[in-house]
């Protein structure tokens, strides 16, 4: 009975702390929330100003050494007993531990990091002397057929890497010196262990993923170069960054020959989408109406989902055109608002979140490849397909090619990103980035290119130690999707999954359910009956489907 005491009075102690630290760190984190999303629709500085401010409370809030001291203590006590307060308790010593810092540090670090965020939002290239967006530059990539002119928009697409890199240097150096004196080996590796990734885990899996694409995406290239070269009039061998459709070559080359964009064309986008998620049982009309979809200046050209409060105010950003890219990335960014929207309310706050940047990605790419099944292009996008098999046979095609690229570019990001923390100074750090461009994606660099083309990404400034997520997450959709065959649709087709309310069903009831309240290899294992493995990715990617 002392035991059961004992155990008793500790969890409600743990109880009561929990519901103080949430009191505080609640309306922090909205303010922040809340400022970065008027940061990023709007690019004022005034605006930008307050992210700075609102970020800096946040961060101070989570730095006291006492309140870490306290979690630890309560961590290490043998009466907790309730594993939802030692859920809350671990994630809440997963925010404080990188923030353990002298307040001027903390200042300096969000000062200098939101300086760089501004700068991407504001920030528009010049191409033959007029100001333009990333959406033109990716157009004149998917259709211009002068090379002089693809050249100069794929060159304007690194404008931003030279007025970010020095400051994105200094900023590396300083989170470097901020984990150093916490511990860690350098940023990189705190961010990972803050993630709950294994670093040599992580390494060991994108060995094996390359070892297993290394043949398939060359095989798979070869045939796309061969097409490429003879659109451009080339040899594939003399074939530059410039002749594939976007700047970084992490998207399906030749896209507009598929001729999905033309179903799209005078196509309501956001009235698609909101019918699709309505009919699978996930309905997001009120995030849609919420949200910011359309481009304008000054708003951040890219597309991102946020939960502002945890209570329902979720919302995504979007610069939409009427094509099927845009079409994807709407799909994309719904998929993460879907998962924080059906995240349960009786869940703790702290715990109410996805259990991973990689199970959110996940259902996020689930949705997007969406774009490539003839069955959900017909019954969610209305499209009139003349040759149905033709093209089901293609967009099959297309879905595997870009999937090894992704798998190959994000090896090239994660590659570079640990290895810029590792030695911010090295004086080959140009190089080495197309280095890893030649090797990973057959890219040749151009001749004589000099200058920091790696920081032109947004998310080496925005999102640091983000990217391997996708692959990951690309991962977790493979081991899902085969777990929804096997389990829910006993083998059937899913023919696009529109108006299937059992993928809904099933992604609340395994997924989003149980929010962050256990770790994402146990959520995961629990969902699909097994922790995260390449098989499923490989059987639906990697093996030769005409074998």
């Amino acid at each position: 009975m002392a035991d059961a005491a004992g155990g008793l009075a500790i969890d409600e102690r743990a109880h009561a702390f929990l519901s103080a630290v949430e009191s505080e760190l609640r309306p922090l984190s909205i303010t922040a929330s809340q400022a970065s999303w008027e940061a990023t629709t709007t690019g004022k500085s005034e605006a930008q100003e307050k992210t700075v401010q609102a970020e800096t409370r946040l961060r101070k809030y989570l730095s006291c050494t006492s309140r870490y001291g306290l979690i630890q203590e309560l961590l290490s006590s043998d009466g907790l007993r309730d594993p939802l307060l030692r859920r809350q308790l671990d994630l809440l010593a997963l925010d404080h531990r990188p923030n353990l810092l002298p307040e001027q540090v903390i200042d300096d670090l969000v000062r200098r990091s939101k300086k760089i965020e501004a700068e991407f939002y504001s920030f528009r290239a010049v191409l033959e002397g007029r100001l333009v967006t990333d959406n033109e530059i990716i157009n004149i990539l998917r259709s211009e057929r002068s090379e002089q002119l693809r050249k100069a928009a794929w060159e304007a697409s690194k404008q931003i890497a030279p007025r970010v890199a020095g400051p994105l240097l200094e900023l590396i150096a300083r989170r470097n010196e901020a984990a150093q004196s916490l511990g860690y080996r350098d940023f990189y590796a705190m961010q990972l262990e803050l993630q709950e990734i294994d670093q040599e885990e992580l390494s060991r899996l994108f060995t094996e993923l390359k070892e297993l694409t290394d043949e398939p995406f060359r095989r798979a290239k070869a045939v796309v170069d061969a097409r490429v070269a003879r659109r451009y009039g080339t040899r594939p061998e003399d074939l530059q960054p410039w002749h594939y459709d976007d700047p970084f070559f992490q998207e399906l080359p030749l896209s507009r020959e598929l001729g999905l964009e033309t179903y799209f064309r005078d196509k309501n986008l956001v009235e698609i989408a909101e019918r699709f998620y309505q009919g699978i049982g996930l309905p997001i009309d009120d995030v849609l109406a919420r949200s910011d979809l359309e481009e304008r200046e000054g708003k951040d050209q890219h597309a991102y989902c946020t939960d502002i409060d945890r209570e329902g105010d979720v919302r995504i950003l979007c610069n939409l055109e009427n094509d099927e890219r845009w079409m994807a990335i709407l799909l994309h960014e719904l998929g993460h608002a879907a998962y924080d929207k059906f995240l349960p309310r009786s869940l703790p706050w702290i715990l109410r979140q996805p259990a991973h940047i990689a199970t959110t990605e996940a259902i996020a790419m689930f949705m997007d490849a969406l774009l490539f099944d003839v069955n959900w292009l017909e019954s969610a996008a209305g499209a009139a397909l003349d040759d149905r098999a033709g093209l089901g046979k293609r967009t099959a095609e297309a879905r595997r090619f870009e999937t090894l690229l992704m798998a190959r570019w994000v090896i090239v990001m994660t590659l570079f990103e640990r290895d810029l923390y590792s030695n911010p100074g090295r004086a080959d750090l140009d190089a080495y980035w197309w280095d890893l461009v030649e090797e990973l994606q057959l890219v040749s660099r151009p001749a004589n290119r000099r200058g920091p083309d790696w920081a032109a990404k947004i998310h080496l400034a925005v999102a640091p130690v983000y990217y391997h997520n996708y692959l990951l997450g690309e991962l977790i959709a493979s081991q899902l999707s085969a777990t929804l065959r096997r389990d829910v649709l006993n083998g059937a087709e899913p023919k696009g999954y529109v108006g299937r309310s059992e993928l809904g069903r099933f992604l609340r009831d395994r997924v989003f359910a149980h929010g962050a309240s256990r770790h994402w290899q146990d959520l995961l294992e629990q969902a699909t009956g097994s922790v995260l493995t390449v098989d499923a990715f490989v059987d639906e990617f990697v093996r030769d489907p005409t074998n």
